[in-house]
């Protein structure tokens, strides 16, 4: 039998999994996060969450792509 968690709200605090898919990032690149030092887990060893808070704080900081403009 499969469990599936529903989130109406995200958490105050999140699994790996669930940090990745809320900033819309591989696992791996939270991962890399991680180790830059970008974003900081909470816990240690394999209880480590993501602050929604922190998180939220990243999305607002990456900066925009411009526009490309098509060959016309």
């Amino acid at each position: 039998m499969s469990t599936t968690l529903r989130v109406e709200f995200p958490p105050a605090l999140m699994t790996r999994d669930m940090a990745a898919y809320y900033i819309g990032a591989s696992l791996r690149d939270l991962d890399r996060l991680r180790e830059q030092k970008i974003i900081t887990p909470v816990g240690e060893g394999r209880r480590v969450h993501y602050r929604k808070s922190e998180l939220d704080s990243y999305i607002d900081n990456i900066v925009e792509r411009p526009a490309s403009r098509s060959a016309s």
